[in-house]
């Protein structure tokens, strides 16, 4: 793993989780790290691992919302699904999608 040269707040609400949170971290960092590299309009994050739908008749559906700080620009992505990992990687998609579409928009002005 990379140094992360900006903070990144990580919230979990997940019990079962909990165990393999250092993964699931490792992860999200690495992946914001790379989105970063090279470029210097990050200047935070934050990752929330939820679990909605705990203590209702439904299936257990996992909740990932990341947010990327650059500038005065805050980028959002809210994933839901039935697998945690799949959950986490599709929010991690989103917000790199976001934030390199961003970047080209701000390089055509």
């Amino acid at each position: 793993m990379d140094t992360v040269k900006f903070p990144i707040e990580f919230n979990n609400e997940l019990d079962d989780v909990k165990k393999s949170e250092n993964e699931s971290y490792t992860l999200a960092v690495d992946r914001l790290s790379k989105l970063a590299e090279g470029h210097n309009d990050v200047s935070g994050g934050v990752v929330n691992f939820k679990q909605p739908s705990q203590g209702h008749q439904t299936s257990h559906i996992y909740e990932v919302t990341i947010i990327v700080y650059m500038g005065s620009e805050h980028i959002a992505a809210t994933e839901q699904g039935e697998q945690f990992q799949a959950t986490l990687i599709g929010a991690l998609d989103a917000v790199e999608y976001q934030v390199r579409e961003l970047r080209k928009q701000l390089r055509n002005y």
